[in-house]
């Protein structure tokens, strides 16, 4: 990292990307701190803009710039839509299961090759597992991914997931 270079040097290259990830800092402030007074306002501020640059700074040279398109937008409200209908569904299969007097589980841990190259969308993708109760990622190193699940239908399922073909196309759409 350069010492010429300026804390705003990040924002002034990639504008757009910035605010967006200062703004969903705030909103997230918003949602936590549960009040509207000015002083907590003013403090999700001044935390989403000083992570904001420092972020910048961290990932200045990988980083190119961020395209978000109303495309893109909605292909990832769609993928968290789905995805909140997979909790839904997950939370009442493994309440069935954990309720079922002879507790049919039959706990699987897979290792699958995942074909998405972009580091953002790999852990998007290795988090929705995980949130989606039933399975837990393990691992992932490269375009290896190791799931454990309460049962065995339910780790093999997942290389057959929707979301997996969904998260190719939120990752094809920034190409």
């Amino acid at each position: 990292m350069s010492s010429n270079r300026s804390l705003l040097d990040g924002f002034k290259r990639d504008l757009g990307g910035s605010l967006l990830i200062a703004v969903l800092m705030l909103g997230f402030w918003l949602l936590v701190s549960d009040s509207l007074h000015w002083q907590h306002l003013l403090t999700g501020v001044i935390i989403a803009f000083f992570t904001t640059v420092l972020w910048n700074q961290i990932t200045a040279e990988e980083k190119g710039k961020t395209n978000i398109t109303l495309y893109r937008i909605f292909l990832f409200a769609r993928y968290f839509v789905y995805l909140v209908w997979e909790i839904i569904k997950a939370n009442y299969v493994v309440a069935c299961i954990v309720l079922n007097p002879k507790m049919p589980i039959s706990p699987s841990v897979i290792t699958m090759k995942i074909d998405l190259k972009k580091d953002l969308v790999r852990v998007l993708f290795a988090n929705s597992i995980t949130l989606t109760p039933g399975t837990v990622t393990v691992e992932l190193e490269g375009d290896r991914l190791t799931v454990h699940g309460i049962t065995k239908e339910h780790v093999e399922g997942l290389r057959d997931w929707y979301l997996l073909d969904m998260a190719r196309e939120l990752e094809e759409s920034g190409d």
